[in-house]
């Protein structure tokens, strides 16, 4: 082997060193973004955005997500706490996954998908969509239904401290 081989085997090594794998891959991290929601209470329609912020640990194929945002019955600063399962791609390129609310500010119902993401995009980024139901919303009389749809980008790999729900696994 001459000095070149050697030097193309060293760089081909190093390449293949620094991918990342399916096997790394994690959804726990500090994410931001935004959700719009389509909202009906006692029957009269809206709708409205706001930004969000989370925090999500994952162990194994479940993960928990802190999620803080202020919502637009200006009650201030407000949680919602989910336990979810996620699945990777045969081809190890693509995470999917699915969320339920497990606690928060008060009361609600609420099941979300988060659709097929590549694992090596940066940055990392989730698109969700959630059905939210709430007769406790505080301030606020009647049932409460919302279809919302989010956007999340990870600005950190740091596992964040969060709230966590008291579940029975």
């Amino acid at each position: 082997m001459n000095r070149s081989d050697t030097f193309i085997s060293l760089i081909v090594f190093a390449s293949l060193a620094g991918t990342a794998s399916a096997q790394d891959f994690t959804l726990t991290g500090k994410y931001e973004g935004l959700y719009a929601c389509d909202n009906t209470t006692q029957g009269v329609p809206s709708t409205w955005s706001r930004p969000m912020s989370a925090g999500v640990v994952q162990k194994g194929d479940k993960f928990t997500i802190d999620l803080d945002y202020t919502d637009k019955q200006e009650l201030g600063e407000e949680y919602s706490l989910y336990t979810g399962q996620f699945t990777i791609s045969p081809d190890d390129t693509l995470v999917s996954g699915y969320f339920e609310a497990c606690g928060g500010s008060f009361p609600t119902k609420e099941l979300a998908r988060f659709f097929p993401s590549a694992i090596m995009a940066t940055p990392f980024s989730l698109s969700i969509t959630s059905v939210w139901v709430s007769d406790q919303v505080p301030n606020m009389s009647g049932l409460t239904v919302q279809v919302c749809k989010w956007s999340l980008t990870r600005i950190s790999t740091e596992t964040p401290t969060i709230r966590t729900c008291n579940t029975s696994e």
